[in-house]
């Protein structure tokens, strides 16, 4: 039972759950200004259903869940903002299902990657895109449900294609390439307009 609602202030958190053999299983990320644990947060859960953790260094707000949502209710906008960005992360978790449903190890890393370079992406200059992300290997496997050994062959066989560029954690996707083996264009399929709700009137 959380003590409180909590905005990430900066830094990343990660939403996971554990396995009957103690195996982690990443949901998914949260960065600077997301609200956790959504389904406490808003009423749905009686209680937290994942695991919450620091994924990178972070501070965060923590505010009373009552409060929180008497100033959500109150404040039009502010309701609105949340709207339009619940809607952006259920079209990131319809891709991030897709990605997941695809039944060869190759294809499920490339939209995976796909995922997260419109989730997370940064743009370095055209056709080029920083996932922001520090994710080891390790981390992406768990992430896509696949060992460690078969993501880091098929990050080999994308980085030869050209489509990928990485380094221990930092990884660099050419868009112009994804858009080659994928039936969707990248530009395309970022979200447009959708904003994070920002709470700082209330921290």
């Amino acid at each position: 039972m959380p003590s409180c609602a909590y905005v990430i202030k900066k830094g990343v958190v990660k939403t996971y759950n554990l396995t009957s053999d103690g195996q982690e299983k990443p949901i998914s990320f949260d960065v600077e200004l997301e609200t956790f644990p959504v389904g406490w947060v808003f009423g749905k859960q009686r209680s937290t259903q994942y695991f919450y953790e620091a994924f990178t260094d972070c501070s965060v707000y923590c505010i009373p869940r009552d409060e929180l949502m008497h100033f959500v209710k109150n404040n039009p906008k502010l309701l609105f903002s949340y709207f339009d960005y619940f809607v952006g992360r259920y079209l990131n978790y319809q891709m991030r299902i897709n990605a997941l449903e695809q039944s060869k190890a190759a294809d499920k890393v490339l939209h995976t990657l796909y995922f997260l370079a419109l989730r997370f992406g940064q743009e370095i200059r055209p056709n080029l895109v920083k996932i922001i992300l520090p994710l080891t290997q390790q981390d992406l496997a768990n992430f896509m449900g696949l060992t460690r050994e078969t993501t880091g062959i098929e990050l080999k066989r994308l980085e030869k294609s050209g489509v990928i560029t990485y380094n221990r954690q930092n990884y660099v996707v050419r868009t112009n390439k994804l858009n080659e083996l994928l039936d969707e264009e990248y530009d395309s399929m970022r979200l447009i307009g959708t904003t994070t709700p920002s709470l700082e009137n209330i921290a």
